[in-house]
């Protein structure tokens, strides 16, 4: 004999009919095994409400984060901490890190510094690596296995550029006591046009002379670079700050034409802010790359100010 349904869903509506589990009713099942199919079929029913109605709310919320913060440069994680304990007040640190996760990976807010987001989404600069790059990457890996380096070429900032140089140059930064080993090896591999830190007559006699030449540079501790097909190269951040830095090396990518790179860049890809800043810092560039931000560049003084803020508030807590 069938056992009784185990679920407590009971129909007391009218005397009439006689008393029976919803999901019986639903499902007419006449036989029930041991372990009712009806039941299973329901708590399969209720599951899927329960992740309907749990992607509406979220979608609900995303919408409503949207308006809240609609027309801003930026806000903070304080603020976003408090939109969401709105809807949960008991939301706990470790869940809220897992909210911005998903807001990110949904391309609803971009980070622009620490603790600072925006609403604007935009993706992140992930350079061309070119096969010169490729195959010397691949032989100083095998060589110099431990090794840190950054490997790009200034073609990947043709994009941003209003006057595209015909002449392009490797830029290959290695740790500072690797210098002469790397540049004796690519040597001895026949690279051509190799130079380890060029003066200004070497780049103006020799490197720009040359169609395309290779620059051995010390590596500046905690650089922003990144990983791409496997090749460990720059970083947008990166990329501005050295074409900041150093003036003579990249005196192609001055004056308007870097106006034009900072402005371009600013709109097509996501900048972190805090990473771009603590790199000038290690460059001692810091503050005088922030001025020629503001004064001559599109990026908006709020944000730039929202960063400045920012840095006092943790400078006074501390």
């Amino acid at each position: 004999m069938a056992k009784e349904c185990p679920r407590q869903f009971q129909l007391h509506s009218t005397q009439h009919l006689p008393t029976k589990p919803v999901c019986c009713l639903l499902f007419d099942f006449k036989h029930l095994p041991q372990f009712p199919i009806c039941c299973l079929l329901f708590d399969f029913w209720l599951s899927l409400g329960r992740t309907f109605n749990t992607a509406l709310a979220k979608d609900f919320i995303v919408e409503r984060l949207k308006k809240e913060f609609e027309g801003r440069l930026s806000f903070s994680r304080e603020e976003l901490f408090g939109f969401y304990r709105h809807f949960e007040p008991d939301l706990k640190e470790t869940t809220f890190r897992w909210r911005i996760s998903q807001l990110k990976n949904k391309q609803v807010i971009t980070t622009i510094s620490r603790g600072l987001f925006t609403l604007s989404f935009k993706p992140v600069f992930k350079p061309d690596v070119e096969d010169t790059e490729r195959k010397m990457f691949s032989k100083l890996e095998k060589q110099f296995p431990s090794l840190k380096l950054c490997i790009w070429s200034t073609k990947i900032i043709n994009e941003f550029m209003l006057h595209i140089p015909g002449k392009f140059i490797t830029i290959l930064q290695v740790e500072k006591e690797a210098t002469e080993p790397v540049y004796r090896f690519l040597k001895a591999q026949h690279f051509r046009n190799v130079f380890i830190e060029p003066e200004e007559k070497e780049m103006e006699y020799y490197i720009y002379e040359n169609e395309t030449a290779i620059i051995v540079q010390p590596l500046v501790s905690k650089s922003p670079t990144q990983s791409v097909k496997q090749i460990a190269t720059t970083t947008l951040e990166k990329l501005i700050v050295d074409l900041y830095c150093d003036e003579k090396l990249f005196a192609a990518f001055q004056g308007s034409e870097f106006v034009h790179i900072i402005n371009n860049a600013y709109k097509r890809y996501s900048i972190n802010f805090t990473k771009l800043f603590h790199y000038a810092k290690r460059r001692r560039k810091e503050i005088q790359l922030a001025n020629y931000f503001s004064n001559r560049t599109d990026i908006p003084n709020g944000i730039l100010n929202d960063l400045a803020t920012q840095q006092t508030s943790k400078i006074s807590l501390t």
